[in-house]
């Protein structure tokens, strides 16, 4: 009896956990972000679908989750001489992290809940920004931007990974006489990781900023003296 007893206690599947569905998610993520479903992760634990639904909502909650695993991971260091030096260290971090789970940036514009850890990313940027003495609206104003961005260069990034070294020389006899000249210069300067806006946002919006800070120092003009 005592023997049974053990048996079927060994026999039990194990409880779950949403730790462990976010880490199941999580693997899956890393093949590809059409894997994260509630039958991939029930495929993935070897349970059924419906055992999910105690600890996620949904697939939108499933997806919120592995985001906030995944940037959670992410710890910022920031420090450096200058808030220019700062918010170069802030976009360089978070690129890199991205750059690990390129699927990530995906799913933060999926679903139609925030993720927190986001927030507490760009709560950072804010306030590296707020070092230069800009205003708390230009503040808020350029880590938006800034942080889209970053956001759109990494799906970008994502999406084109090795499609310029796998593509072939177009035959420019097919197109017009007077647009082959600039498509061969577009094809020939082409770097094969294609182009990146994000230096060049970034180096605008500082720009803006030092002329916006310059203005900020100026003693205000008087009438007529």
């Amino acid at each position: 009896m005592d023997n049974n007893k053990q048996t079927a206690k060994r026999g039990r599947p194990a409880r779950l956990s949403r730790q462990q569905i976010l880490q199941a998610a999580l693997k899956l993520l890393e093949k590809s972000a059409a894997e994260v479903t509630l039958n991939g992760v029930a495929r993935e634990l070897n349970v059924s679908p419906m055992s999910l639904y105690t600890h996620v909502e949904n697939r939108d909650d499933l997806l919120l989750g592995v985001s906030e695993l995944v940037l959670g991971q992410l710890e910022l260091n920031l420090d450096a001489d200058t808030w220019e030096d700062s918010l170069r260290l802030w976009v360089d971090q978070v690129q890199r992290h991205f750059s690990r789970y390129p699927q990530i940036v995906k799913l933060l514009g999926e679903g139609q809940r925030l993720s927190v850890q986001w927030m507490r990313l760009e709560a950072q940027l804010v306030l590296v920004l707020e070092q230069s003495g800009l205003s708390e609206a230009t503040c808020v104003n350029t880590a938006n931007l800034l942080s889209q961005a970053l956001i759109f260069d990494c799906i970008l990034g994502a999406g084109n990974a090795g499609a310029r070294q796998s593509l072939q020389v177009p035959d420019l006899s097919l197109l017009p006489m007077d647009a082959r000249h600039g498509a061969d210069l577009l094809y020939r300067h082409t770097p094969p990781q294609g182009h990146s806006l994000l230096e060049f946002v970034l180096n605008q919006l500082v720009q803006r900023a030092k002329i916006q800070i310059h203005q900020q120092s100026q003693p205000p003009q008087g009438d007529g003296e």
